[in-house]
């Protein structure tokens, strides 16, 4: 037996959000996760997850339209969508190339269970345990819990944990009369931003429809560390230091002074949502002043304040703040309400716990990706920090941001992280006018590598 109910606020983003996807790029709703399984049995893996089905509602989810709107219908008994796999493995790497087989399959927006997974165990011991998680039905943070209440329910099948509110019980509680003020003071803000305009210079494209990208990722295991050190000095986040710079670079090179960028929001500050399993991602704008004149410190504070704004009204319902644009006069001519109000993004991840350093001396690498992401907005940037390595991923329309000016981009927040920890009075203008010298080795390559049309991509 199953109920059926209405979507909660992040869950009808995330189904909003992936439904413009090309159906060949459905894939990129993707998220992995590994556990070691070894010292266990098949039948207790299989038993232990079984539990975590019962306790989780998204884990026994699947997604269906009725009457033209997408609802969650939530399962009451389902086995788990795992397959078992023995085999001999002598490579230790291989449950690299097991992860990014299942990532490669796309999941069914309608009618599937929106994971899976591969036991794989040797001689009938197991080894790992490899699953995918569609984006519809989970988050990074939601699988971070799922894997450490399963470790702990493997050790110990009593093992208890603290939940919240699972995803149907969220979208009961949005739309009750106590969740108005929420709802009002949201939507009072989007009005706000509208009224500022969003960032007409960036061009945006239909649903499913696709355009040749360009982009490029800096790795650094310095700029985390900097970035880091720049927070403290300030009174704000290294997220937001990264993303200060990254709004300056974006600003210069669109001949504004001021953007429009789009946070991605975990929506957990609330102690009641800091459990909850399921997807509760999503963007929110703010629109960011850049003036070549302020000091480092001063433009990182700036933004760092407009961005916690924003947080506070991260949570809403897609469909009226749409609804609303519309009535505002907004009119995207290809009807793409995803794309067009959000024009410019950027997401911060912190993976794990390592701390990044500022002085680890390892090179800079910069990369650009043969096959760019070729949906969606006109440009991105996804921060991800893992294993004390700070990876800036930028993306962007090269009639937007051509190959040098995205270079130039990711080298203005190399420096100014930096530099807002060695020389914060310095103007925020002074990072483009060539007298301070090249940042270090570790931050960013001295000489980086040229664009090359790979033949990945299609023609324009």
């Amino acid at each position: 037996m199953s109920v059926e109910a209405r979507l909660s606020h992040g869950q009808l983003f995330s189904w909003r959000e992936i439904e413009r996807y090309p159906e060949d790029w459905l894939a990129e709703a993707n998220l992995p996760s590994t556990w070691d399984l070894r010292g266990s049995s098949v039948e207790h893996v299989l038993r232990t997850l079984r539990r975590l089905m019962d306790r989780h509602e998204a884990l026994r989810t699947t997604y269906h339209v009725v009457g033209g709107a997408p609802v969650q219908r939530v399962h009451a008994a389902i086995e788990p969508p795992v397959e078992v796999v023995d085999r001999v493995v002598t490579d230790p790497g291989e449950h690299e190339l097991t992860k990014a087989e299942l990532l490669a399959v796309p999941f069914a927006m309608e009618g599937d269970l929106n994971w899976r997974g591969r036991l794989v165990a040797m001689h009938g011991s197991p080894l790992y345990l490899s699953l995918t998680f569609s984006h519809l039905i989970v988050d990074l943070w939601s699988i971070h819990h799922v894997q450490d209440q399963f470790k702990a329910l493997l050790a110990d099948p009593g093992a208890t944990a603290v939940t919240g509110p699972a995803p149907r019980e969220l979208a009961r509680r949005q739309r009750e009369e106590s969740w108005r003020p929420r709802q009002e003071g949201a939507e009072r803000y989007w009005r706000g931003v509208l009224a500022q305009g969003l960032t007409d210079a960036l061009p945006t494209l239909p649903a499913k429809a696709k355009r040749n990208r360009l982009e490029l990722t800096l790795h650094s295991r310095a700029l985390g560390g900097w970035a880091a050190e720049a927070g403290r000095v300030h009174g704000v986040t290294a997220p937001a230091v990264l993303m200060a710079f990254v709004a300056a670079g974006l600003a210069r090179h669109l001949g504004t002074d001021r953007v429009t960028m789009s946070l991605m929001s975990s929506n957990r500050f609330a102690p009641e949502d800091q459990h909850n399993v399921g997807t509760m991602n999503q963007l929110v704008p703010f629109v960011a002043g850049v003036d070549p004149r302020a000091t480092l410190a001063e433009h990182v504070k700036r933004l760092h304040w407009a961005s916690a704004r924003a947080y506070r009204h991260s949570c809403y319902d897609f469909d009226r703040i749409a609804g609303l644009a519309a009535e505002l006069g907004e009119r995207p001519e290809h009807g793409c309400w995803m794309n067009h109000l959000f024009r410019a993004w950027f997401n911060y991840i912190q993976v794990d716990r390592r701390p990044s350093d500022a002085r680890d001396p390892e090179p800079a690498e910069l990369a650009w990706t043969p096959l760019a992401q070729q949906y969606g907005q006109a440009f991105r940037v996804r921060v991800e920090v893992r294993g004390g390595r700070t990876s800036v991923l930028m993306l962007a329309d090269p009639d937007v941001l051509p190959a040098e000016a995205m270079t130039d981009v990711m080298r203005t927040v190399a420096a100014g992280a930096r530099l807002a920890v060695t020389d914060p009075g310095r103007a925020l203008k002074d990072l483009w006018d060539g007298t301070d010298p090249a940042p270090p080795p570790a931050l960013f390559p001295p000489d980086p590598p040229p664009y090359t049309p790979s033949p990945l991509a299609p023609a324009p």
